[in-house]
């Protein structure tokens, strides 16, 4: 059984610059240059025992560290981005044992301050989740603290010449959070609305908008230099930055082709066909238990001798869903890209105890793996309602053990047999269908296949959208 599906090109895509028809190629593109802002959002959120939340504010610390190491060496000269966070970096990574030592002494300065702790003790027992608004303003709070004492060490240490100035109050923005009970506060409102999580997210929500805003004018006003962009990322941008690199280590990175269930949109036809002067590839999927399958070939393993393996196998077409909405995805439970032993040692244990946070696995290691990867897909295939009408399917192309970063490894080739026929778009030019034609005339030869279709878009006045109809006078027998 065959179901079809429909893949709109570009011209240069096709038989230009890429060669897509003459490779039989398919390109997984990665989330960014997608056209939607929202694509791969995540609903995280972030709650958990003491234990997890110490951890996170330890590796907070090893990551600005590691950052704050950059700068040092590199100054402005070389520049530092977000992609340099070590997230996935622990104290074991940590080049010589002197390094490690020092990192070890920041550490204990830092949880030494009693307010610290009790800081993330109240955080730990909030009853709603930890948004990332929320998150960001725990960590904008306690950011000049870790700055002082990562320096504070290097000055002590001999890394940087004395300093003239020190921030005797950097744990000020702490204290006062505690002085003024403000976790307290914000249960007290919590339970008086009946736990209404709204409430939190608001609040968090304007203060982050105040935030960005007076960043702006800082900025715009000459406080803040524009120019000193390492700095600026260590000593202000970082605890956004951060936020948002955590985030890797819960799912792997994604890269999809997309496809559509019906060829009739003229904005689709506008947006994905080259404004209508593109074409639109017919390809029959494999249907095996109601599920849709195209046979691709790429990368599937490596060899001790050869290197990397490369062979067909069916992936799934997804339909995206444009009702269900963003899921919700549980930090601390689901750190899927971390090995277990490191998983244990870096997140769930402190002075051998072990989180909560690690009962689900523990419990059984496949059911949270069955779930972990349900709700990888649920979140790779969900669009607002904006975008229903593009009817859409995706292939996803994603490993845990595995790196499709390079462009090279997500462009995967297709069986002949796979594509049924092409449309050409209204305004495709009679150049252009001639070079499609002349490709598809000697892949037919080479095989000897003669029953390939091309097929001609056009408005129809009757059904008020774009139809095709068989160009059946063009025979490649």
């Amino acid at each position: 059984m065959k179901k079809e599906f429909y893949r709109f090109r570009r011209i240069n895509s096709l038989i230009g610059e890429f060669k897509e028809l003459e490779n039989q190629s398919i390109y997984f593109a990665e989330p960014e240059l997608l056209n939607d802002p929202m694509e791969g959002f995540r609903d995280m959120y972030w709650k958990g025992d003491f234990i997890v939340w110490r951890n996170l504010f330890q590796h907070y610390l090893l990551c600005l560290e590691r950052l704050c190491s950059l700068l040092l060496i590199s100054g402005e000269d070389h520049p530092i981005s977000k992609a340099d966070i070590p997230v996935f970096s622990s104290e074991d990574d940590f080049p010589t044992p002197i390094y490690k030592e020092l990192f070890s002494s920041i550490t204990n300065k830092f949880f030494d301050n009693k307010s610290l702790d009790k800081l993330i003790l109240s955080i730990s027992k909030r009853t709603t989740p930890v948004r990332r608004d929320e998150l960001f303003f725990y960590f904008r709070n306690t950011h000049s603290y870790a700055l002082e004492v990562i320096y504070s060490e290097y000055e002590k240490n001999g890394l940087i010449p004395k300093r003239d100035w020190i921030n005797s109050e950097a744990d000020k923005p702490i204290i006062d959070l505690l002085n003024k009970d403000f976790i307290g506060t914000l249960e007290k409102s919590l339970n008086e609305n009946g736990g209404d999580e709204k409430i939190a997210n608001t609040i968090f929500s304007a203060l982050q908008h105040s935030n960005q805003q007076m960043d702006l004018i800082h900025r715009y006003n000459g406080r803040i230099d524009n120019d000193s962009k390492n700095r600026n990322l260590v000593i202000i941008e970082f605890p956004k930055e951060y936020i948002s690199q955590i985030e890797k280590l819960v799912f792997p990175d994604w890269y999809t082709a997309c496809f559509m269930s019906e060829c009739k949109s003229s904005s689709v036809w506008g947006h994905y066909g080259d404004n209508h002067s593109g074409a639109c590839l017919i390809f029959n999927a494999d249907v095996i238990n109601d599920k849709s399958f195209l046979k691709l070939k790429g990368r599937n393993g490596y060899s001790s001798t050869s290197g990397p393996t490369y062979g067909f196998s069916n992936i799934m077409f997804f339909p995206v869903n444009y009702i269900q909405g963003y899921g919700q995805i549980d930090f601390f439970r689901m750190l899927g890209r971390l090995p277990i032993p490191k998983l244990n040692s870096v997140w769930y244990s402190l002075d051998e105890a072990m989180s909560e946070c690690a009962d689900d696995m523990i419990k059984s290691e496949n059911s949270w793996r069955k779930k972990y990867w349900e709700n990888f897909y649920r979140d790779v295939t969900v669009k607002s309602k904006d975008w229903s009408y593009e009817n859409e399917h995706r292939l996803i192309l994603a490993s845990s053990s595995d790196s499709f970063s390079a462009p090279k490894d997500r462009s995967l080739n297709y069986e002949f047999s796979s594509l049924k026929g092409i449309i050409f778009g209204i305004k495709t030019t009679t150049e252009d269908k001639l070079k499609v034609i002349k490709i598809i005339e000697e892949k037919c030869k080479k095989i000897g296949r003669d029953d390939f279709k091309f097929y001609q878009a056009q408005y129809s006045s009757d059904e008020k959208c774009i139809t095709h109809f068989e160009m059946s006078l063009l025979s490649l027998t």
